[in-house]
């Protein structure tokens, strides 16, 4: 019986999921609609807010799906490069790509988890930060293979290490807090970049141009990070 019950539990969230992907990807966060999800399902209103009270909590439970779902293409496109022996800098070149791509597939998916924050909603943390960190994380445990010249950047304050190695902690790494608090501007670059194509702020011209502009990135990263020449595209 409670097989059945879950099982059961398990299919509408699947439906909840595919219904509000949708939806998501057809008309963006602020058209998200509860009451039309449980119609396109054939239930009752009633039997979706057992799963999903509200509209912050289906964003919730998109949000988490696109982390999840961006992190599993990132882990795999990165298994696949652990098991060929290739270098860190293939890694980068693997995760930063897999990003990009994915992106492109899903824009308002991209949108929910990198874009404009949505009025009145606010993710929970409980929920959202270990899904949210996984590619991050693959990205630090890239860049902590690599080393920074003695002269790249100046030393972190006291503070800032401090809360640094938690945060490495907590995503299983131990690398130099400054390596790392260099790997979050890194990161953030990398957010950048993909969202400038998505989003179109490249404008017309440039658009067509953003896996050359993501492979000069990748580039210059390996460079600066020392993990390696990284060979354009």
């Amino acid at each position: 019986m409670r097989g059945t019950h879950a099982e059961a539990r398990a299919r509408m969230r699947e439906g909840i999921l595919r219904v509000g992907n949708v939806q998501l990807e057809s008309r963006g966060a602020g058209a998200l609609s509860v009451r039309e999800i449980a119609r396109e399902l054939g239930v009752v209103s009633s039997a979706i807010y057992r799963h999903v009270a509200d509209r912050d909590a289906l964003l919730t439970l998109l949000v988490v799906d696109a982390f999840d779902d961006l992190g599993d293409a990132v882990d795999r496109a990165l298994d696949s490069v652990s098991a060929s022996g290739a270098e860190p800098r293939a890694a980068l070149a693997a995760l930063a790509r897999t990003m990009r791509e994915w992106a492109l597939a899903h824009p308002q998916r991209w949108a929910l988890i990198y874009g404009t924050p949505i009025m009145g909603y606010a993710a929970p943390a409980e929920q959202t930060t270990v899904p949210g960190t996984r590619a991050m994380a693959r990205l630090a445990g890239i860049l902590a293979a690599g080393s920074l010249p003695s002269d790249a950047v100046g030393s972190a304050s006291s503070g800032l290490v401090d809360e640094l190695r938690v945060s490495a902690e907590e995503l299983g790494l131990a690398p130099d807090p400054v390596l790392l608090a260099e790997g979050i501007g890194t990161w953030s670059s990398l957010v950048g970049t993909v969202s400038a194509e998505v989003f179109g702020q490249l404008g017309t011209d440039l658009a067509r141009y953003g896996a050359e502009l993501l492979d000069r990135w990748i580039a210059s990263t390996s460079a600066r990070f020392e993990l390696g020449p990284a060979v354009l595209r």
